[in-house]
């Protein structure tokens, strides 16, 4: 019988990885996304994951997916375990801050939103949310205190904040 190379390769020694390997799915996976085929990236992730639960880029992409089919729970579930792997990865706090609001668990979300600004203080998608939510919970103090920040980062903000209704709501605080 005539084997390949690689054949040969993986019947003489343990360290030879075939291409069935969990980067391989996850790069299928990215591929997939290029070519707008989501559920196939997410089958090719389970895969992944199959072999290496604990898989962070895989649990990360896995759950941005979830997200972007609006699967929000399975997209808490795959960031909350990534989180047990790096509990310091903001990407992974936000997306799930992202996931638990459109669930409507506000707090939650602003908890995930409060640990990004702490690894990132400049996270302004986070600023921007949290301030959001404060608004929505009456925490005047808060909101005004992120939207000032906001505006420092951008002067623009404020133009944009006022077309989204906010003049009231940053006048009521002065």
């Amino acid at each position: 019988m005539n084997h390949s190379p690689s054949e040969r390769l993986s019947r003489s020694s343990k360290a030879f990885i075939p291409l069935e390997y969990v980067e391989a799915y996850t790069f299928r996976a990215v591929d997939r996304c290029r070519e707008g085929d989501e559920p196939g990236a997410i089958v090719a992730l389970g895969k992944a994951l199959a072999m290496d639960p604990e898989n962070e880029q895989a649990l990360l992409l896995r759950g941005a997916l979830w997200l972007l089919r609006e699967r929000p729970r399975m997209a808490i579930r795959d960031f909350s375990k990534a989180l047990v792997r790096n509990i310091r990865n903001p990407a992974a706090y936000y997306k799930r801050g992202e996931a638990h609001q459109l669930l409507g668990h506000f707090r939650a979300a602003i908890a995930d939103y409060s640990r990004v600004l702490l690894l990132d203080p400049h996270h302004f998608e986070a600023l921007l949310h949290r301030a959001v939510l404060y608004s929505y919970f009456h925490q005047v103090d808060r909101a005004l205190s992120d939207f000032d920040r906001l505006m420092s980062t951008d002067p623009r903000i404020a133009k944009a904040l006022a077309r989204w209704g906010m003049k009231k709501f940053l006048n009521c605080g002065s």
